[in-house]
């Protein structure tokens, strides 16, 4: 084989590797690729404080950074959107976990609908700090996020 042709066979195989990084929010993590763990929990109730069997939880995270142009202003630039839902148990509890990037600041939106109630939209921005840290590591990180969810009767 030519030394042009090892060295194609080469790139191809390294932009292979460096391209599985890209789509990991369901993906095994192939080649070592870092990743962080998004687990989203909290319980569902009424304004009584009773807990609501049923209720459909759909959890969206931006992941957010911050970066200055050429001119010097500073932009926010999302590099992951995730999504998932999740329905409440008897005793009205939720948890989602999603997979992706984890730097910068995270967009939380939490909307939440069950039939006899007036459906709820909760957003929230936090940091990487304000999130508790179950695990962290280089190639894994664990963060958890806890938001209560409380629907008024219609």
């Amino acid at each position: 084989m030519k030394p042009s042709k090892l060295f194609t066979a080469f790139l191809a195989i390294l932009g292979f590797q460096t391209q599985s990084c890209t789509e990991i929010e369901e993906a095994p993590d192939e080649y070592g690729c870092p990743y962080t763990t998004f687990k989203t929990n909290g319980t569902v109730q009424d304004e009584n404080g009773n807990k609501i069997e049923g209720a459909k939880v759909n959890v969206n995270i931006n992941v957010i950074i911050e970066r200055q142009d050429s001119t010097g202003a500073t932009h926010n630039d999302t590099i992951g959107q995730f999504n998932k839902a999740s329905v409440s148990d008897k005793k009205g509890n939720y948890e989602v976990a999603m997979r992706g990037d984890g730097s910068g600041k995270f967009n939380y939106e939490v909307i939440t609908n069950k039939d006899g109630y007036e459906p709820d939209t909760i957003r929230k921005e936090v940091q990487s700090k304000d999130l508790e840290h179950l695990k962290e590591g280089t190639w894994g990180t664990i963060l958890k996020n806890k938001i209560d969810i409380v629907l008024k009767k219609k």
